[in-house]
């Protein structure tokens, strides 16, 4: 069970960042590698990269995957980081991020002329621990070299929940980890009715707290109004994978999906407003049917669909 909830939260961290727009992504660079890329920054996430290693025991070879691997390019240089997402503290994972830092960078290895001098750029490496950590700010890994001469590889560590909701606005692509905060608390009380409903009730000011901070996010241009629904849908499916079989916690489940509803129908009226500001009739249809479109996605009816976009039944099914 342990096994498939880490899971969980590891697809669902790589899926918020492939997903995400150039604008969230280079917001979350930039604070956690304390960097200034300007908003216009060129950003492309590769999946998770599937690499060849050696077993130092056994001298077996193996597949290993990283996390994801973002590359920006701005003022004519590109520059690569490496974000490993940790639910938990691991003693192994300074030695993992040092392997693929290393056969990421020799994938683009420059070699001399005469063949006896090899450069390689090693990315810049981040974790990000989603739930609990008693690591320090950073990670190191001292590289002793012949004659006592040594190279201190040093990787940030961001703690998710050692910060209020508030504090992540700029890096607003981490907030549904925020559901966790009660999550290792119900594991251990999970058969007490009361403690349940206490927690029922912290969980709810969490929802809340984090659908301000989207809400600021998106206004304050860290993020896109679509990114705001991307990661309120991705809350939702999180909240009903851990929280779903308590009935205490529907009510948090509730507040989730009303401001998720809201900003499903904000990108409505964009898109209804788009289609019909373009004064054509072409233009009115497009953006008719885009929003029908966009409620059948949601879930809607298709009496309100009709009601919405004065489409007929025909009409939408045939969407």
């Amino acid at each position: 069970m342990r096994r498939k909830t880490g899971k969980l939260f590891d697809s669902n961290f790589k899926f918020i960042i492939a997903e995400a727009s150039s604008q969230a992504v280079v917001h979350l660079i930039n604070r956690l590698f304390r960097k200034k890329y300007p908003p216009g920054t060129v950003v492309e996430v590769r999946e998770p990269k599937e690499l060849t290693t050696e077993n130092p025991k056994s001298g077996d070879l193996g597949e290993i995957f990283t996390d994801m691997v973002v590359i920006l390019s701005s003022g004519g240089r590109k520059d690569t980081y490496l974000i490993e997402a940790q639910i938990r503290d691991d003693s192994e994972i300074m030695l993992r991020i040092f392997n693929y830092s290393v056969q990421l960078a020799m994938k683009n290895k420059t070699v001399s002329e005469g063949g006896n001098r090899m450069l390689i750029d090693m990315p810049a490496p981040a974790v990000v621990y989603l739930e609990t950590s008693k690591t320090k700010n950073f990670l190191t890994i001292e590289v002793r070299f012949p004659g006592k001469k040594s190279v201190v590889y040093k990787v940030p560590a961001f703690k998710v929940l050692e910060h209020k909701a508030s504090e992540l606005e700029d890096m607003a692509l981490l907030l549904p980890f925020h559901l966790l905060k009660i999550r290792e608390e119900l594991k251990k009380n999970e058969k007490d009715l009361v403690k349940r409903k206490e927690l029922s009730g912290r969980l709810k000011g969490y929802v809340s707290d984090i659908c301000e901070v989207l809400q600021k996010s998106s206004e304050n241009n860290y993020i896109t109004d679509k990114d705001a629904v991307m990661l309120q849908e991705r809350m939702s499916n999180m909240h009903s994978r851990l929280y779903g079989r308590y009935k205490e916690f529907w009510e948090s489940k509730m507040t989730l999906k009303q401001m998720y509803n809201r900003s499903v129908l904000k990108k409505l009226d964009d898109a209804k407003a788009e289609g019909m500001g373009q004064g054509l009739s072409q233009g009115m249809a497009e953006g008719t049917n885009k929003v029908a479109k966009a409620m059948k996605a949601a879930g809607e009816t298709v009496s309100k669909i009709m009601g919405y976009t004065g489409l007929s039944r025909r009409e939408i099914a045939a969407l």
